[in-house]
């Protein structure tokens, strides 16, 4: 990380393309916000555009623009990415997803300079400065043909990697600390403790998802938790609910295929496994506290008193 603010430092002195690569979740986004605000372009604006979800169609109108009237639809003149962008900084996040075709089109511009609306004859001047991400390895999607080789050294002037945070476990505990205190000052909440084997917890973990995967189990443990302290048990509980949400993308939040008798039964065995703790039980089955008080009433249990049936 040392090397990766080093690098970021001399690319924000400079003004040519940066490519950020990393895994998901390790902050690209972050980072090439970071880069710009440093830069002498940092008073203007950086205009930002997921490549992987503009459709081809699209592409030329998204990115150059088109007159009032080029095409059905156009109703009104549309200033492109490229224009929005003109004196500032355009990233490109998911660069590695862009399509063949529409790769050389973005290269034409790169390379002249300027622009032409869709139905237009005019050609606008653009003075862009192109930072682009990806989680691809680039360098094998051009010998692979499913990238291009010269838009890739167009753009990989610089080139800075984010290592993955099972690769930095040293930062976890200020990344802690910061997303607690981001969470006081954006969600309104008072910031619960973390006990010392709770911390331990998350430095041990493999954080698949990176930075983003512990900010939002930092988020999710903090809006549900019932005591101001958690310890260890109580994190397992949000992580392991979390990563089989993650694993079952057609079940994102709770739902329960099977009798109401069969439901009363996994909730109530969930809530005296957590010895009542509502909070801990709501996290394992990956649903809301308030949820699960909903269905406790309605099921009418006491998870002290009744045993599984």
């Amino acid at each position: 990380m040392a090397a990766v603010r080093q690098l970021a430092a001399r690319a924000a002195e400079v003004d040519a393309p940066v490519l950020i690569t990393g895994e998901t979740g390790t902050g690209k986004g972050l980072l090439a916000r970071a880069i710009h605000r440093a830069s002498r372009r940092g008073t203007r604006p950086l205009v930002s555009v997921n490549c992987a979800g503009v459709p081809e169609s699209l592409f030329e109108s998204e990115f150059f623009g088109h007159r009032r009237g080029a095409f059905t639809g156009a109703l009104d003149t549309h200033r492109g990415l490229f224009e929005q962008a003109h004196t500032g900084g355009l990233f490109l996040d998911e660069l590695g997803e862009l399509a063949l075709p529409l790769q050389a089109k973005l290269l034409v511009v790169l390379e002249d300079r300027e622009v032409r609306r869709v139905g237009d004859e005019r050609v606008h001047r653009v003075d862009v400065r192109i930072i682009a991400a990806t989680g691809r390895d680039l360098e094998l999607a051009t010998s692979e043909r499913s990238f291009r080789r010269d838009l890739y050294h167009r753009i990989a002037v610089l080139r800075c990697t984010l290592p993955p945070l099972r690769e930095r476990t040293e930062d976890i505990p200020l990344l802690i600390d910061h997303f607690l205190c981001q969470l006081e000052g954006t969600r309104g909440v008072v910031a619960p403790k973390l006990t010392a084997a709770a911390r331990e917890l998350l430095r041990e973990y493999h954080w698949p998802g990176n930075v983003r995967e512990l900010a939002h189990a930092l988020e999710s443990a903090s809006l549900l938790a019932d005591e101001r302290v958690i310890d260890r048990e109580y994190l397992e509980a949000v992580l392991t609910s979390r990563r089989l949400a993650a694993t079952s993308p057609e079940r994102p939040r709770y739902s329960f295929f099977g009798s109401r008798a069969e439901e009363r039964s996994r909730i109530l065995s969930t809530l005296e496994r957590w010895r009542g703790n509502k909070s801990r039980a709501a996290a394992e089955l990956g649903m809301a506290r308030n949820t699960l008080r909903a269905k406790i009433a309605e099921y009418g249990l006491d998870a002290k008193r009744h045993p599984v049936e």
